[in-house]
């Protein structure tokens, strides 16, 4: 990886890194799928959200 940085943290928070990565993992992979799982909990947030203001609303279509 030619274009790589460090990063500190502490001790602490890469115990925590090791139990949620396995093996294969480089903190980059870990990191990447970490924030990959955070964008997909912000949609379905999103979703439920917008749910939430429907049916506040009332705005339902009827279905046959």
């Amino acid at each position: 990886m030619t274009d790589a940085t460090t990063i500190q943290i502490r001790k602490s928070t890469q115990q925590k890194l090791k139990t949620v990565g396995t093996m294969r993992d480089t903190y980059d992979s870990l990191i990447n799928r970490l924030i990959d799982e955070h964008e997909r909990l912000k949609r379905i947030d999103i979703l439920v959200e917008t749910q939430h203001k429907i049916a506040k609303e009332g705005k339902f279509a009827e279905l046959e």
